[in-house]
């Protein structure tokens, strides 16, 4: 009878324990996924609207990925905070927005994406989860109308405008003229603006510049802006009459549905004879006819110096191909140790610091750590802010990673002034600290490698 009431309570137990842990389970967070519209212009953005929400509250904003996809590019818009009811429990959240950009035409995806949230399950009491992101698609088109632009471009509103810059009113040979092409364009990034060629004309030398690209967006609209900026550099090597080529190019207006078109009127340049290159004549207007027979009367006339001319003629026949041999590996082997100085990869990295260029700023730092005598073998940043110990350095080196590595790429947030100020002053600081280090060491003659301590009992009869 025991044994039946035993039976009896574990059939009337479990059926509870059941209960209980379903309880225990409970509500889980939520992750909805849209994209609209699921169809755009190449060039124009589909915007990704993530909404991340978990029972209770969340502890610490929810990490998402960076939502890069390839041949287009990514650019996360606004976050706003948002909460609902769902069952009786509350939820707390934040809605994310991303556009993407396609830069071709195609169908694009994006799976395999992960949410990673932490949220209070039981107050106090907290919980950490990865959620799948449900799969979204768009496609990307190019107009019917727009098929014979090359390169195609669309933008709600485009402007281009040209400068012009003479080194003198009055052109000469020797001159320079500096030609610029601006591009501004709203909703559609300056990586995507069509690059500028400026032709190669004869008479003029061709020094085309690094373009300038800079994004702003509206922070009350979400409205990109974005600029680029071509320039080149003529040389005018000889007098004439040239002419700069126009520029026309064609856009895919978005809000209009039609083609438009730029032009750039041509620049024509008259080059006149400069005469600080031309060759004086001698007093009296008159020069020397010099025929053979003239040469054969000059030289005899001058035989002291028509001799020296011809021994030295012959000398340098002579000894020229091994003086010119040695002179040229003396001089390569400069110009190698130049390249392979401290003081060169310091230039370059001030160079690309003074053109705002981030990219090339934060690369050439990393080339010039291992020159830096006083760097640590290892040579990463990270020793190099150890050695600096300066905040402000820290701060930028942040920022100028941030822009080229994190989620959020927005130019304008790095103070190239700042950087160069803090990178000059750990410099100045880090060679100092490795002259002084080299000073205090020991004379080489107070303890001599090679001596031998041995030698001086050399020939020493033992102590008895």
């Amino acid at each position: 009878m025991r044994c039946w009431l035993a039976v009896f309570a574990v059939a009337i137990a479990l059926p509870s324990q059941n209960a209980l842990a379903q309880q225990a389970v409970g509500p889980e967070p939520v992750v909805k996924v849209t994209i609209d519209p699921p169809r755009v212009v190449v060039g124009q953005p589909a915007t990704i609207h993530i909404v991340v929400l978990a029972p209770n509250y969340m502890t610490s904003p929810p990490e998402l990925p960076g939502f890069q996809v390839r041949n287009a590019v990514t650019r996360q818009l606004q976050s706003v905070n948002t909460n609902e009811q769902r069952d009786g429990v509350a939820y707390a959240g934040v809605q994310f927005e991303y556009a993407i950009y396609p830069q071709e035409p195609g169908s694009y995806a994006v799976s395999g994406q992960k949410a990673h949230i932490k949220y209070a399950a039981e107050p106090p009491a907290t919980r950490e989860v990865d959620v799948t992101l449900p799969d979204v698609s768009f496609e990307a088109f190019i107009p019917d109308a727009a098929v014979e632009l090359q390169p195609f471009l669309s933008a709600g509103k485009l402007t281009v405008e040209q400068e012009v810059k003479r080194s003198s009113d009055q052109l000469r040979a020797g001159d320079a003229v500096t030609r610029t092409v601006t591009i501004r364009a709203e909703g559609t990034p300056a990586m995507l603006l069509p690059p500028q060629s400026f032709a190669t004309i004869d008479g003029l030398r061709l020094y085309p510049a690094q373009p300038s690209l800079e994004d702003r967006t509206d922070g009350r609209t979400d409205v990109m802006t974005s600029t680029r900026i071509d320039s080149a550099t003529y040389m005018l090597e000889r007098p004439g009459d040239y002419v700069l080529p126009a520029i026309d190019f064609g856009w895919w207006n978005v809000g209009s549905g039609k083609v438009e078109t730029v032009h750039l009127d041509v620049v024509p340049l008259k080059v006149a004879v400069n005469p600080a290159a031309l060759g004086t004549a001698p007093a009296g207007g008159s020069s020397r006819s010099w025929t053979w027979d003239g040469f054969v009367d000059f030289a005899a006339e001058h035989w002291p110096f028509a001799l020296l001319a011809v021994l030295g003629i012959a000398a340098l026949a002579w000894f020229g191909p091994g003086v010119v041999r040695r002179f040229a590996d003396h001089h390569r082997r400069r110009r190698q140790a130049n390249l392979q100085s401290e003081a060169f990869a310091f230039g370059r990295l001030r160079r690309a610091v003074r053109h705002r260029d981030a990219r090339a700023a934060y690369f050439a730092l990393l080339d010039w750590l291992p020159h830096l005598d006083a760097a640590p073998p290892d040579n990463t940043l990270g020793a190099f802010k150890a050695i600096a110990r300066d905040p402000s350095l820290d701060l930028q080196l942040g920022v100028l990673e941030g822009e080229l590595f994190g989620a959020q790429r927005d130019a304008g947030h790095w103070s190239p002034s700042q950087l160069w100020r803090g990178v000059a002053v750990a410099r100045r600081s880090v060679r100092s600290r490795a002259r002084v280090h080299t000073n205090t060491r020991l004379p080489q003659h107070l303890n001599p490698a090679a001596a031998s301590s041995a030698s001086a009992y050399v020939g020493r009869k033992p102590a008895r």
